[in-house]
């Protein structure tokens, strides 16, 4: 299956503005309700923004690919790191809900 490059930029420009739109109606949800602003899952969000506007920046300027690959793929496994984190902190929290 072929996706052109024009697609692909255009898609995460659409991936960028929902992901900017969502984390904006967190962030008013949590100041609106006094939730803590930053946690785990506020993070995560902001490493997956990050990374998709550092692809983003590649579509307009010619970054070198090795270097593209590293912070691409570093966020990308940090990214994956808060993942698990927060799974496991779900896991932990039900456990304990569980045992009382």
């Amino acid at each position: 299956m072929y996706f052109s490059p024009s697609f692909l930029q255009n898609s995460l420009y659409i991936v960028a503005a929902i992901l900017i739109i969502l984390m904006l109606g967190v962030i008013i949800y949590k100041v609106s309700h006094k939730i803590k602003l930053w946690d785990k899952t506020m993070t995560l969000a902001s490493i997956v923004l990050l990374n998709t506007l550092y692809s983003i920046l590649g579509g307009f300027f010619n970054l070198p690919y090795e270097l593209s690959s590293i912070i691409t793929g570093g966020l990308s496994l940090v990214a994956l790191g808060y993942i698990v984190v927060i799974i496991w902190d779900f896991y932990k929290q039900r456990k304990s809900v569980n045992n009382k």
